[in-house]
């Protein structure tokens, strides 16, 4: 169970689009959560979005940060992680989770987007050349499947790889609290958060 969170707003009037800041806010919490991890990449504290598919921003414009206790949050120095974005985002103190709530989970989710390596895997798995195998891969499209399942995101420049990735964000509603961890962008597979 997740007892206590810190709710983090980003100002939507300040000039700077929501989406600049959420991926700034997200690249700060990411390495935030790196220090977390445990053996096998996990760490105690999820996040959760109120807005999820708002008309203000397919993410809305706040934040929760869930911890099961408040060493934990405290071990974010999320005071910190977020003096750079002062001026766009506000930190709530900590607080408890209402008693009564239902469940949510907020996971990654991850589209097939490189052509080139879909053949190179159906290749070795079929026995074909990789030339065979790109052919069946021609007309794919990941834009177009992208933007078929119209999933929030936002844009995260990776300080370990240099590379920019969209992180899609999948809200799935749960009628039972199940217990778990949560990956170095507070989402989880299927760990259930608060959603009130």
């Amino acid at each position: 169970m997740m007892p206590i969170y810190r709710e983090i707003r980003l100002f939507d009037d300040t000039g700077i689009s929501l989406g600049f800041i959420w991926q700034k806010l997200y690249e700060r919490l990411h390495m935030a959560l790196v220090p977390l991890k445990d053996a096998d990449g996990c760490v105690p504290v999820g996040f959760t979005f109120p807005g999820y598919k708002s008309d203000i921003f397919p993410l809305g414009n706040r934040l929760r940060i869930f911890a099961p206790d408040e060493s934990k949050l405290k071990q974010l120095n999320l005071g910190r992680v977020l003096s750079e974005l002062s001026d766009y985002t506000v930190l709530s103190e900590i607080r408890e989770t209402p008693a009564s709530h239902r469940h949510v989970i907020f996971r990654r989710k991850q589209f097939k987007t490189n052509p080139q390596r879909m053949a190179k895997r159906y290749a070795k798995r079929h026995g074909i050349t990789l030339e065979e195998a790109l052919k069946r891969y021609s007309s794919y499209d990941a834009e177009e499947i992208i933007e078929k399942n119209r999933l929030p995101y936002f844009n995260l420049n990776s300080l370990s790889t240099g590379q920019r990735t969209r992180v899609f964000i999948e809200k799935k509603a749960s009628i039972h609290r199940q217990e778990g961890l949560f990956n170095t962008f507070g989402l989880s597979k299927g760990a259930t958060l608060p959603d009130f």
